[in-house]
């Protein structure tokens, strides 16, 4: 029995590495995360003729100017099936989405505001971690030989944990919620190799 465990394990490593070397690659950027002064990298891996996978990640450490705050780690992978060739034309992916940010729920503190407007309710949550998973479809451009651009919408449900605050004060800690949109979106360039 662990001989034939062994061999089917040895011929799927050969299948594998025989795909590899004829296969194409593209490393990526989202042009969209660029905007908001993320590091952000994808690499995709076309395993099969209308099959591939991908693993982006997204970091952002800075804060902006008047309490804007964009701070995040993300790390999102991705199945995909092409309906034409891989790497063009229609696709649809099923991806999942794993992350972490100091503040979930609002970018900007509205508390200079508050003297103005009274009324005005902040909710967040602070140190919120969060993972989850959708489903998408998109289109890939053939720019060149070597570079492709990609647009791409993801829709999915995520669940969400952190300390929840409001105005400032914490209200509840280890809160977590559940959340139901967009997990993706795209705006990609593609160095095809």
């Amino acid at each position: 029995m662990k001989a034939r465990i062994i061999a089917i394990l040895i011929a799927a490593l050969i299948s594998v590495g025989t795909l590899g070397a004829q296969n194409r690659w593209a490393l990526k950027t989202n042009l969209l995360h660029d905007a908001t002064a993320s590091v952000n990298l994808a690499v995709e891996w076309g395993f099969a003729p209308h099959w591939s996978a991908e693993v982006s990640g997204s970091l952002n450490k800075w804060q902006l100017p008047e309490g804007l705050s964009l701070k995040h780690a993300i790390v999102q992978p991705e199945l995909r099936y092409w309906f034409c060739d891989r790497f063009s034309g229609w696709f649809v992916d099923a991806h999942l989405i794993g992350g972490y940010t100091p503040k979930f729920g609002g970018f900007w503190d509205f508390s200079q505001y508050y003297e103005k407007f009274p009324n005005l309710k902040t909710f967040f949550l602070q140190k919120a971690w969060m993972m989850g998973g959708g489903v998408g479809f998109g289109y890939d451009f053939i720019l060149s030989r070597h570079l492709n651009l990609e647009l791409e919408l993801g829709l999915g449900y995520m669940y969400v944990t952190g300390d929840e605050y409001s105005d400032g004060v914490l209200v509840l800690k280890g809160s977590q919620f559940d959340y139901l949109g967009p997990t993706r979106l795209a705006v990609t360039i593609s160095y095809l190799f």
